[in-house]
Parts: C-alpha cells; structure tokens; sequence
C-alpha cells in the first residue's frame, strides 16, 4: 500500500456516483456547476435600525469547470468573486441556485456526507503568511486535513508522515523542513506549504485565491509554474479567482469576467483577450501592465449605479462604449442576458460588435501612432 493511499484512511469516506437503480455512474465530466446561483446579505443601515436593507452579492451565476481545467473568475473588487468562491467552498450559504461539486449538490448533502463531499474542495489563500498558524510545525499544518484534529499514534503516524513528506517533495521543499516553524520560511515557501496542505486530501478542486497576489514578481512566476505543473501531474482541477489578469492567462483555459454580482463575459482566454465584446472585459485589458490606455482614456458617463433604472444594463452607468454611441435607449431600457458571439464565448452586451470595432479602432491606431 502506498502512503498516498494510507493516508485517506483515516478521511471520510467519498460519497459514490450511484443512480436512482442503484447502480455505479461514472464521475461526471464537470468537477464544478453552479446554476442560477444568488447570494444576499441581510444589512442595517445601524447598529440600533431596525430597517433592514439586502445586499446582493451574487445575481444568477451560472458556470461550469470541466475535470482537470482551470476557470478563471476576474473583476475588480465587490463585483462578487470572491463571495462565489466561498459559496463553492460552503462558507456561505446561496440564498438561490445550485452548487454542485463531482456532481453532488451541496444543498442536498447532510452529515458525514457533506463532510465527505466538501473534502473535496481545498482552497490556497493570498496571504501565506496569515494563513499558516505560527505555532504549528510545517509537518502539522500540512496534516491537518488528515488528522481533522485528532491525535493520531503508532501506524497512522507513520502513514501521515509519510504523506507530509511526499507532499512537501512534490512542492519543491524538503522533507526536513517539516519540522520547521512558518517563520522560518519566505514568502514563497509558504505559499508552497499552504499548496501541500491543500493538496493533502487528495482534492478534486482547488479555489486559488489570489494565490500570488501577495508574492514578489520573481516568486510569482515560480508558484504559477509549480500550480501548473501539479495539475499536469496529479490532473487536479482549479478556480482561480483574481484581478491580476496575467496570471489568470497563465492558468485558466477559460475566463469568466464579474461585475456587480453578475457574469457579463465568460469565454475561452485566448478568445476572451483577443476579441474582448464587454466594454468592462475591455475596460479590464486596457488596465493590465503594458497595454495601451487609450481605451480608459475614452469619454464615459459620470453616472452613478444606484441612481439607473432597476431594468438599466449594469454597466450602463460608466460604459464609454454607450457615450460613443450617443446613448442608445437600449442600454437603459433592459440589461442584457449572456449570449453568444463566437465558439463558446458569450457576452452580455447590446453593442457587443461596437466594443470589438473600438478595441480594433483603437489597437490599429497605437500601432499607427508607434
């Protein structure tokens, strides 16, 4: 028996794929679904209001991330990333819609088996030097999610070890350095060690969560090669969830773009950046290290969201694709759904042809100007 092997003994056990008959089905081909997925937040205006206000954090997402891929969920801050990471990861329960993880749906797993069932998912968070505890060695950190607390002596001992040890070899680090102190390491080490502990239980999916955010420019480079050369490995499947739209082309196959609690661009990455059609997609390209600024340079709307019509596109308020237009009524007579614009790329924009010509109009004239 290998230590990768013995190590799970002591996890729950992984619910089956079974039918309704009773027989075997095969795992499902997308490790992640989410359907219609709605998240609000009950807020008070004070500490001693009694009003209550609802916030919505997430509006109707709906995505999938198939076996051994990676999606990339970019946007700027508030625009609901995150809050769709901890859905995934059952720290916040959907106030709609479905989560569905190796084709179990989080809302329908009770006890052992939804323990079992959110096993499955591990997380690599931005800070690796807050999200390691200072008074645990590296060895039981990295074990923690195979003693789930427990003391464990004798013969489980020596088989978890021995996974701590193949783990922190697989990452790049030593076996020795298990019985080390997070202080004792750099940034980058940690963030090693934080991969390893993710990687513990032997996960179906991992939320990387800005997971190089945090890291030196240099130290970056090697994690994302270490995240890509594991999933080449061991075939685990990842959502990365970041602003940084560098490293979600380094990793992700396929890119899904928020903005206010709602996908307005989801698509193939190589698709998505070359022939962005969301004016927010554009908005973000134009915004990474060495593009040209031109676009956010254009004229926009000095709007505010919450003062558009309930019905308004959501971007309407600052979209410098509809002031070049001359505000065109349909951008605040109804938001648009997500559809299609090429080969499993959709976008929901009235004008999206509007939005590929300028990206083009103003590509072909930095050109022109160097």
């Amino acid at each position: 028996m290998t230590s990768s092997q013995s190590a799970v003994d002591s996890e729950p056990t992984r619910p089956a794929q079974v039918a309704d008959n009773g027989a075997p089905q095969p795992r499902p081909e997308e490790i992640l679904r989410l359907k219609d997925l709605t998240v609000r937040f009950e807020l008070r205006r004070g500490m001693l209001s009694r009003r209550k206000l609802d916030m919505t954090a997430v509006d109707g997402v709906s995505l999938s991330v198939p076996r051994g891929t990676t999606l990339g969920l970019v946007g700027a801050t508030g625009s609901g990333k995150s809050t769709v990471a901890h859905t995934v990861m059952g720290m916040v329960a959907p106030t709609g819609g479905t989560v569905e993880v190796a084709g179990h749906d989080l809302a329908r797993l009770k006890g052992r088996e939804r323990v079992a069932v959110r096993r499955l998912v591990q997380v690599v968070l931005q800070d690796p030097y807050s999200s390691l505890d200072p008074r645990m060695k590296v060895g039981d950190i990295i074990a923690e999610p195979l003693t789930l607390g427990r003391i464990v002596r004798g013969a489980e001992r020596r088989r978890i070890d021995e996974r701590v040890a193949e783990l922190l070899t697989l990452v790049g680090l030593r076996e020795n350095r298990a019985e080390r102190y997070p202080h004792q390491f750099s940034g980058g080490q940690r963030q090693r060690i934080a991969i390893a502990r993710a990687l513990a239980p032997s996960p179906e999916l991992i939320v990387l969560d800005e997971p190089t955010s945090a890291l030196d420019v240099s130290v970056r480079a090697q994690i994302l090669t270490l995240l890509k050369r594991l999933q080449d490995e061991l075939g685990v499947t990842y959502l990365v969830i970041s602003h940084d739209l560098v490293t979600v082309a380094y990793l992700a196959a396929q890119v899904a773009v928020m903005h206010l609690g709602r996908i307005v661009e989801i698509g193939p990455t190589n698709s998505l950046y070359r022939t962005p059609q969301h004016p927010y997609t554009l908005e973000l390209l134009a915004s990474m290290p060495g593009a040209s600024p031109k676009f956010l340079e254009q004229p926009r709307p000095a709007g505010d969201p919450d003062k558009m019509p309930a019905h308004a596109c959501r971007f309407a308020y600052r979209c410098s694709v509809r002031t070049r237009l001359g505000d065109p009524e349909q951008c605040v007579d109804s938001d648009p759904e997500l559809g299609a614009v090429g080969d499993r790329h959709n976008a929901a924009c009235h004008f999206n042809h509007e939005v590929l010509t300028l990206s083009s109009t103003l590509e072909h004239a930095e050109r022109s100007a160097g």
